[in-house]
């Protein structure tokens, strides 16, 4: 199986390692496009559960077009069928059409984590005022973050895990809980 999605996603580098772009969306449906034609239409049976490459084989004759078949249909997860969903198969030559073109341009990896929440000119004054407090609350300790950021997010120079090839160690910039002796 296929899956032409993968291919076209955008490359990039972070700390010299080349990674994948995969919230980059390179395959958009227009519904109400005039070119748009469907070729068949399936009621998902018991034989299709689990099984999205059987819908492809039924309707394009190969494995290779699952990811055309869930994108199109909506489907985030491929094991998510149930019994008796309707399922549209687009015709091969107008769901090609709606495949981004690859770029081969290397996605810039954001690197300002609040910069992706954060939009200083849309924050309202009571959110100004907030950080401005929290900023002023760790000056003043001595333990004090350098950065405020919510608590889901790693601040510059933590890890979110570690592993020795035996062991994993989640957050190990907060622990010293499972170091060898």
């Amino acid at each position: 199986m296929i899956i032409h999605l993968f291919d076209l996603k955008s490359e990039m580098i972070s700390n010299g390692e080349s990674k994948i772009d995969f919230l980059e969306n390179n395959f958009d449906v227009t519904y109400w496009n005039p070119n748009l034609s469907i070729s068949s239409v399936f009621i998902v049976s018991e034989k299709h559960i689990c099984r999205p490459d059987m819908l492809s084989y039924e309707g394009y004759g190969s494995v290779d077009y699952v990811d055309i078949i869930l994108k199109f249909n909506q489907i985030t997860n491929p094991f998510s069928f149930s019994l008796y969903d309707f399922i549209a198969v687009p015709s091969l030559s107008s769901a090609l059409a709606f495949y981004r073109k690859q770029t081969n341009v290397k996605s810039p990896l954001v690197t300002d984590i609040k910069a992706l929440y954060i939009d200083p000119q849309k924050a309202s004054q009571k959110d100004i005022n907030r950080l401005q407090q929290l900023q002023k609350i760790a000056q003043k300790r001595a333990n004090g973050s350098k950065e405020i950021l919510p608590t889901n997010v790693l601040r510059k120079g933590e890890l979110q895990t570690k592993t020795d090839g035996t062991t994993m160690i989640f957050n190990p910039s907060s622990t010293n809980l499972y170091t060898k002796s």
